[in-house]
């Protein structure tokens, strides 16, 4: 199968907010709470990171439950992540990101334990958002 690139793009609103638009219909604001210096007029970059991951586990496991015939009632995704501000802020001595991030999945299903556990296993194996979390991406930035 081939790669297919997503792309995204971005342009500064002032201050620490963020418009980002995706295919040219979709669009994203980021800023940052208050308590950070921002005017928490959207979410903040890593909270979208924790939505995507959601929206990620939740498309997959919709696949892979249709793919298995597994009956879902309902589904309910809880994501959290802590990170200490003192990275992005400036401190070498701190990682800027995640530290780690913490998922709760609940399924209503009429299937045993057992076999939603085997669902998720292969949910998280599938899912691109925990991928690029879990593992190292090749990333480059340039200046134009």
């Amino acid at each position: 199968m081939r790669i297919v690139t997503f792309k995204a793009k971005g342009s500064w609103l002032g201050n620490l907010k963020v418009e980002t638009k995706i295919r040219d219909k979709f669009t994203i604001n980021m800023d940052e709470p208050t308590s950070l210096g921002g005017e928490d007029s959207g979410p903040n970059p890593v909270e979208v990171v924790l939505a995507s991951l959601i929206g990620c586990l939740g498309i997959v496991i919709s696949i892979v439950a249709k793919e298995r015939n597994i009956p879902i009632n309902n589904l309910e995704i809880y994501a959290e992540g802590d990170l200490n501000p003192e990275g992005f802020m400036g401190n070498p001595e701190v990682r800027a990101g995640y530290q780690e991030v913490r998922v709760r999945i609940k399924i209503d299903s009429p299937l045993e334990r057992e076999k939603l556990q085997e669902l998720l296993q292969l949910v998280e194996r599938r899912c691109p958002v925990s991928d690029i979390i879990k593992n190292p991406v090749n990333l480059s930035i340039n200046l134009e």
